[in-house]
């Protein structure tokens, strides 16, 4: 069944269409006409690459994690600030426009997308504070997809327009006996660039340069014509390409730029290879306090509605999918039915203040322990008892293991390949096993060597197995 995103989550679609776009200094958003936009990131006024850049990183960051309005308005203080830039308007006018333009398009390129799966499509009115007369007139109209309206009339319409599209199939179309609505035929306008001098028909109703159908740009050559290529923006990549928390210092942001800097290190194969293993089989992350990880819970029955439109996940109650009967003394947890994993997290904790390298110097100390037959409970009891980095490093260690479950999951529940164990919750069970010694091959392959080489390379075999195993069956 065809399926379209209308929440307010980022969806794989919106997130794209964004990250194709190539940096393009502007001294007014005019300067890149219609859809020029679909190829081009720019900040009115914003001429300087390194601070064109930062803009980009913060638009990014909102669409990719979801980042509120007043997240955004603090970045764009603090980027003002670093690079003493003199805007027109009012600092928090501006700011919500930067974000509020570019995470409407972006949603609505994501949409465009989704919707070529739909025979029809629908108009809906977005309850604009201030609506505009003909978006009114628009509401409802049913056309085929491949109508010419939609060329000129595929939302946003113009400066704080929330109009949406919605997906009607044929059989839709057919069991309700709907019929398709006589175009809309409100003329045209013209309307002078005082800048350039040129005269613009635009479409009654749409703002000027609105008139085009946001998405993504498949010819690159015109993308690089159009970017300032001397220092082109690259987002930083996403090894996690999303997860779900309530906690501001656990955030995907701050997940990836620790794992990127695990990169730098000798564990940049096993990162690559995380990240081609929660890509390849969609596993996704939830960070919750205890207080929302009862199923009975207050917490719990807060952020219910959230999960459900992040997990998407049918099957279960949407309770049932992140609570625990045992999740006072758990620090995580994830099953074979589920295709994500929970972890526990103190509205304190903050990833930022993770170690790389003390966190790779934990698998060394597991196999000093090991070694010296006074074996710790766990690689996260390690962290969180011994470690600086405490809890922070702790939650870093336990994401991994829980990870390293469904991992074991994907692989077919394996049994324990060699007795040895570095801790004392690997010899709990084969599923412990495998959960612990993975979190160590991904944060210090090195020191499992020194360890035990017959189990690193037994991960590095596991792990290929089932990467393999996914392009296959994906």
């Amino acid at each position: 069944m065809a399926k379209a995103s209308y929440g307010s989550l980022p969806f794989n679609e919106q997130i794209d269409f964004f990250k194709q776009k190539l940096n393009m200094p502007s001294e007014r958003w005019n300067d890149i006409w219609q859809a020029g936009h679909n190829s081009a990131f720019s900040v009115a006024g914003a001429m300087k690459d390194d601070l064109l850049n930062d803009f980009r990183r913060a638009v990014d960051a909102a669409i990719s994690d979801g980042k509120s309005i007043t997240w955004f308005k603090k970045e764009f203080n603090d980027i003002v600030a670093k690079h003493g830039w003199s805007h027109t308007g009012k600092a928090d006018w501006r700011a919500r426009v930067i974000y509020n333009t570019n995470m409407r398009q972006s949603y609505n390129a994501g949409r465009y997308e989704q919707l070529q799966h739909f025979a029809y499509w629908r108009y809906a009115h977005g309850d604009s504070r201030y609506p505009r007369e003909m978006h009114l007139k628009w509401h409802g109209t049913i056309l085929a997809k491949d109508d010419p309206w939609w060329q000129t009339h595929f939302p946003s319409n113009g400066w704080g327009c929330k109009c949406r599209v919605y997906g009607v199939s044929e059989h839709e179309f057919n069991r309700l006996g709907l019929k398709t609505s006589q175009r809309p035929d409100d003329g045209s306008r013209e309307w002078l660039d005082k800048h350039s001098g040129e005269m613009h028909l635009v479409p009654k109703g749409i703002d000027p340069g609105f008139d085009y159908i946001p998405k993504r740009e498949k010819n690159q050559q015109k993308q690089q014509a159009l970017a300032n290529t001397k220092n082109v923006y690259q987002p930083e990549q996403k090894i996690v390409p999303n997860s779900f928390s309530t906690v501001k210092g656990v955030s995907n942001d701050s997940l990836n730029t620790l794992l990127n800097a695990f990169k730098q290190t000798n564990s940049a194969p096993q990162i690559d290879q995380l990240g081609h293993f929660l890509e390849q089989y969609k596993v996704k992350s939830l960070f919750l306090k205890q207080a929302e990880m009862g199923v009975n819970n207050v917490g719990a029955k807060a952020i219910e509605g959230e999960v459900k439109d992040y997990l998407q996940n049918d099957k279960y109650h949407p309770r049932r999918l992140f609570t625990s009967s045992s999740y006072r003394r758990s620090w995580g947890f994830t099953s074979s039915s589920y295709n994500h994993v929970i972890v526990k997290v103190a509205a304190s904790t903050r990833l930022d203040k993770v170690d790389v390298n003390e966190l790779r110097q934990i698998v060394s100390l597991a196999g000093h322990f090991a070694q010296q037959g006074t074996a710790k409970f766990s690689l996260s009891s390690i962290a969180r008892n011994y470690a600086e980095g405490k809890h922070n490093s702790g939650t870093v260690i336990t994401w991994l293991h829980e990870v390293g479950h469904q991992l074991h999951f994907k692989a077919g529940s394996p049994s324990i390949p060699l007795q040895s164990g570095f801790t004392q919750y690997s010899g709990y069970n084969h599923y412990e096993w495998h959960a612990e010694h993975f979190a160590a091959w991904v944060l210090n392959r090195s020191a499992l060597v020194e360890y035990n080489t017959d189990i690193a390379a037994y991960f590095d075999m596991l792990v290929q197995q089932v990467l393999t195993k996914g392009v296959n069956h994906g």
